[in-house]
């Protein structure tokens, strides 16, 4: 995949503060709960535990965030108050709370902005070195694919403990 180059350009500026190694996470929740695509939304403590020992084991300390809800970045900062501070947080300021069904209904200069955003949490999310989510989401699903296209070959790690093939 490639990006148009003003769209690269806006990926590169809002993505360049990123340190490797870094394990990336997406946290899924809202519309998948809601509508019954989750059995449950994951407690962020429930994605950390599947990777904590490795990430310390090799001193993976760097961890990029991103959630469509706005409380996972709370429960980061109490999570890593258990976990004596080892981990530092990167994420991107952009626009939260966006669904599939809530973004049809935004203005067209406003959903520019949050595809723009998208384009550089999946950028961020496919290059990172280890990464996390739930696979019934299909954004966990396509930074999955793509991972896989690129030749990176380390575990997906998911809380629902299965993989889904179609």
């Amino acid at each position: 995949m490639r990006f148009k180059p003003e769209i690269f350009d806006y990926i590169q500026k809002h993505s360049t503060r990123f340190h490797r190694p870094y394990i990336a996470v997406y946290v899924r929740r809202s519309d998948k709960v809601q509508f019954k695509e989750m059995s449950q939304a994951y407690a962020l403590k429930q994605y950390f535990d599947l990777f904590d020992n490795d990430a310390r084991r090799v001193n993976i300390s760097n961890v990029y965030l991103n959630s469509e809800d706005v409380s996972v970045f709370n429960e980061f900062i109490e999570l890593n108050k258990e976990k004596n501070g080892f981990y530092n947080l990167f994420s991107i300021n952009v626009t939260r709370d966006v669904t599939f069904h809530r973004i049809l209904n935004i203005p067209m200069k406003a959903r520019r902005k949050i595809v723009l955003e998208f384009l550089t949490d999946l950028y961020v999310e496919v290059h990172a070195d280890l990464h996390v989510g739930t696979l019934t989401s299909n954004w966990c699903r396509l930074v999955d694919e793509l991972r896989q296209i690129l030749g990176k070959t380390i575990l997906f790690y998911t809380p629902e403990k299965k993989y889904f093939s179609d």
